[in-house]
């Protein structure tokens, strides 16, 4: 008798679980900006590392490249390649629309001209799921006409407790007005890594203070009406590499930029100009010098999905993973306002370990307690369309047969 009244709760909480799964998912996606994947092996993180016996953990989540915070994100809410959804950079020149688009930009963050391809929320509120967002790259702007049903403007130094309390609350409003998708953003521990570094003890304490805050933030979601049916991926866009001021290039030491434009710095710079031999004397020239890489767009490895978009220009050079490219428009007679390289960065290329983030999630939708090799985060666009039972826009990158196996059957 004992065994039938096991085998019956049994079989009774499998369908309870199964019927929440297809009948009313709800999903909680969270960034850590700038979380590399290692600090979970690197550091204490018990609230993480309980999460985790319930759920999934990947070894790393593969950004796209370029390896940085406003490409990946929106990678992450459109399952696209950066040269398919045209936010190429933090900051870039658009030579069509004769304007330059800056994060730091509040009306260009928020002019729908610049985003390319579907986010998650357009897709399920065009068939009917509610979304709210606090702080996703995309959401500020009305891409094809469309905001998330609830959504902020980016408050830098907007305290990370409230950001919390603000979710629990959606989550704890009546089903009609209830989102079915959340999406949350956390600066750190990103801009920490950039002032000391991966390895510091600074970041260690960051690392360990955001674990604090989401075990907090799981304590407070279990009290919530969607409980049992909360899906919850926490992500990273990418990692942070060690740099030095005694590993830098300065790109026109070593070829002539007089006529040649320079669009960024760091791990990467992309070079253009009217003169198409100046540019491919700069790469002849630079592909002399240790620790960079240039590349002619036509001749951009395929596999960086980054070089089929106008926006992109004529030149890549990347560097070393820890060298770092200086910008040509700073004199070298006048320090002022140079940024003098230290602590961490990213952008490399992003298939190095250092630059691979933060995925773990756990819910009704995921298998218990597995570790799974790292995946590209254009998967999760797909992921979490299945989990809520809406059809993805079809022109994407990702595919959710790369990620399947992460999943409940």
């Amino acid at each position: 008798m004992k065994k039938i009244y096991k085998l019956f709760f049994t079989s009774l909480f499998f369908f309870i679980t199964c019927n929440n799964i297809k009948t009313d998912p709800h999903v909680l996606l969270i960034s850590f900006d700038g979380f590399r994947s290692e600090y979970l092996d690197w550091y204490p993180t018990p609230h993480m590392d309980k999460f985790i016996t319930k759920g999934v953990k990947s070894e790393g989540l593969i950004p796209v490249f370029v390896s940085k915070t406003f490409p990946n994100h929106y990678s992450l809410a459109t399952g696209l390649y950066v040269e398919n959804h045209g936010l190429i950079g933090n900051q870039f020149y658009d030579h069509i629309f004769d304007e330059q688009y800056s994060l730091k930009d509040r009306e260009k963050v928020e002019d729908p001209k610049f985003y390319e391809g579907e986010p998650i929320w357009v897709t399920a509120e065009k068939q009917g799921i509610k979304t709210a967002s606090y702080f996703w790259v995309g959401t500020e702007a009305p891409i094809k006409n469309t905001y998330p049903r609830k959504w902020k403007k980016y408050e830098h130094n907007f305290p990370f407790e409230s950001r919390i309390d603000s979710v629990v609350s959606w989550f704890s409003m009546p089903k009609n007005k209830r989102p079915q998708l959340c999406m949350l953003y956390f600066h750190e521990p990103d801009a920490t890594g950039h002032d000391a570094g991966p390895r510091s003890k600074e970041t260690a304490l960051m690392v360990s203070k955001m674990d604090s805050l989401f075990g907090v933030l799981i304590k407070k979601l279990a009290s919530t009406p969607v409980a049992s049916n909360l899906n919850i991926i926490a992500v990273s866009d990418h990692g942070m590499a060690e740099i030095s001021s005694k590993r830098t290039i300065k790109l026109d030491d070593y070829t002539d930029l007089s006529n040649i434009k320079q669009e960024g710095d760091g791990p990467y710079a992309l070079l253009y100009g009217d003169n198409k031999f100046d540019l491919k004397q700069s790469v002849q020239d630079l592909n002399k010098v240790e620790h960079i890489k240039a590349y002619l767009k036509k001749d951009i490895p395929d596999r960086f999905h980054f070089k089929n978009h106008y926006r992109i220009k004529d030149v890549l050079v990347l560097a070393e993973e820890g060298w770092y490219i200086q910008n040509q428009a700073i004199s070298s007679k006048s320090k002022a306002g140079q940024y003098i390289p230290k602590g961490g960065t990213h952008g490399y290329d992003n298939t190095l370990k250092s630059m691979q983030a933060l995925f773990i999630a756990r819910g009704p939708a995921f298998l218990p307690n597995i570790k799974v090799p790292p995946f590209e985060n254009i998967n999760i666009y797909p992921l979490i369309c299945e989990i809520l039972n809406i059809t993805p826009h079809p022109n994407i990158d990702g595919k959710l047969k790369n990620i399947k196996h992460i999943l409940r059957q």
